[in-house]
């Protein structure tokens, strides 16, 4: 028997990835993704792939930091290609450093506020993200000249 893809829209796809974002619903990002995506931290140039490469990558994240109502993921420029082979989700993350921040050096204070812009360029293959690339200064969240990893 032939195993039948579903696939949705480029619309619906981003709403479920943009819902998943801005709700910590890590289990439904998951399952967005290929099986062999790739999420790439243009910063440090932390390379996660496969499907959990990249569900580390999400709770290590999640723990780093906490948010208050206001706060959180905060998208303001969402667009994809006319294909809806691509998609540029651009942000604000605001909150707080907790105990569990995974940088290997330098880690800020916790209870540290910080607010840092970053931008998701996503390539999304026959409906599933494939590869995403995040931008973001990483001077923002330590200090200038420090060589450093986030989450490695």
């Amino acid at each position: 028997m032939e195993k039948v893809i579903e696939k949705i829209s480029t619309i619906e796809f981003v709403k479920k990835f943009t819902h998943c974002m801005t709700h910590e619903d890590s289990d439904g990002l998951l399952k967005l993704w290929n099986k062999d995506g790739e999420w790439i931290i243009m910063a440090t140039g932390e390379r996660f792939k496969g499907i959990e490469k990249i569900k580390e990558l999400a709770k290590r994240s999640m723990d780093a930091r906490v948010h208050k109502t206001e706060e959180g993921l905060l998208p303001f420029n969402v667009f994809t290609n006319a294909e809806g082979t691509r998609l540029i989700w651009e942000y604000v993350h605001i909150g707080e450093v907790t105990d569990k921040w995974p940088a290997s050096k330098s880690k800020p204070v916790v209870g540290t506020k910080f607010e840092l812009p970053i931008i998701l360029s996503c390539e999304i293959s026959e409906g599933k993200l494939s590869v995403i690339r995040e931008y973001f200064d990483l001077q923002t969240l330590t200090e200038a000249g420090t060589p450093h990893h986030l989450y490695s």
